[in-house]
């Protein structure tokens, strides 16, 4: 069972527009992206960057220890630990995973990168993975 999620939030501008704010929830581990949070948040990106209402994107993290450590590599270690000890079917395990972990990933970055609204990230404490490290 994975661990973190990211909150979603969406505040009122005075214009009637809207800030659609996610905040990444997973401190125990550095608020690193787990697979689950960061389908979440592709997901929601994508969908306020059809929303018209929606005029730009505020992302910041929980807690001021780290924004955001990067990567789940603790469970990605685990996947892989297993299939090396278990071989096959855990090692298309770890494999599937693997893909499909950074394909996400990769997509979710991707898409911040050309993001048709503003992005504004506030980034406190450990700040690391898509680049930044």
């Amino acid at each position: 069972m994975e661990i973190g999620k990211v909150n979603f939030s969406e505040l009122d501008c005075t214009f009637g527009g809207k800030i659609g704010v996610a905040e990444l929830d997973n401190p125990a581990s550095l608020n690193a992206l787990t697979l689950d949070m960061l389908k979440q948040l592709k997901a929601k990106l994508e969908q306020w960057e059809s929303n018209e209402h929606i005029v730009c994107i505020f992302l910041h993290s929980v807690g001021d220890k780290a924004f955001c450590a990067g990567g789940d590599v603790r469970t990605m270690y685990q996947m892989m630990h297993a299939a090396s000890e278990l071989k096959e079917p855990a090692d298309d395990a770890a494999k599937n995973f693997l893909t499909d972990y950074f394909t996400v990933e990769y997509g979710c970055d991707y898409l911040i990168h050309r993001y048709s609204k503003p992005v504004i990230v506030w980034g406190e404490g450990i700040i690391m993975g898509g680049g930044m490290g």
